[in-house]
């Protein structure tokens, strides 16, 4: 770490509880619609766009599945989650953007949700002072695993990605750090660290106190 000047984070079950309330969400939907989603099913889109989500549970599903009217009662019902700031931050999470600011470390966010909700959580949870860049959805083409967003992030942050790492969660986001050639941390939420996983990250944590113990042991 003596040689990191930046770390990026997703946001999606890395700073919020945000898979589980997705998962939930999504369950009640399939279940309305007279489908059932698992678990499994819903940790293979984590980190995904939108357009790959589809894809998949299109693919899974079979083509009857009504996935864009699915997709606007998920997306209202989530909205009024949003709004009503119930989705919580992970635990640690505020203590290790604080250090990392204090420690004088560039700090970007690169999810793959789109810009306003984006503002919404990081403004409802009153950290968007701790980021010098943010990559949303709207701001690339390719969804993970790509690296493009990660790549990005790196060069919105002026950062060789050499002296960046990126915290992950989703088996899609690891993936993507591993082709962008930058050092990733996994964090487990929904996921726990599989040897998939295990061969594309530098190191996993079980949650964020341990990642910043981490740090600041080295």
């Amino acid at each position: 770490m003596k040689n990191i000047e930046a770390i990026i984070f997703d946001m999606d079950g890395v700073i919020f509880d945000t898979e589980r309330v997705y998962l939930d969400i999504w369950s009640k939907v399939f279940k309305k619609y007279g489908y059932e989603i698992t678990q499994e099913i819903y940790i293979s889109v984590m980190g995904r766009g939108r357009k790959k989500v589809k894809e998949i549970f299109v693919k899974e599903f079979g083509e009857d599945l009504p996935i864009e009217e699915m997709y606007i009662e998920k997306d209202k019902i989530l909205e009024e989650v949003i709004n009503n700031n119930e989705v919580p931050m992970k635990l640690g999470a505020y203590d290790l953007l604080q250090y990392l600011k204090e420690n004088q470390y560039k700090i970007a966010l690169a999810t793959s949700a789109k810009m306003d909700r984006v503002k919404k959580q990081i403004e409802g949870a009153k950290i968007e002072s701790f980021f010098d860049v943010i990559v949303s959805g709207d701001d690339i083409v390719n969804s993970k695993p790509d690296p493009e967003i990660f790549i990005t992030a790196a060069n919105n942050l002026c950062v060789d990605r050499k002296r960046c790492v990126v915290i992950e969660d989703s088996p899609a986001g690891i993936e993507a750090v591993y082709r962008a050639n930058i050092i990733g941390f996994h964090v487990e939420d929904l996921k726990e660290a599989d040897n998939n996983i295990k061969e594309h990250c530098y190191r996993s944590f079980k949650n964020l106190v341990e990642l910043k113990r981490f740090l600041m042991q080295d």
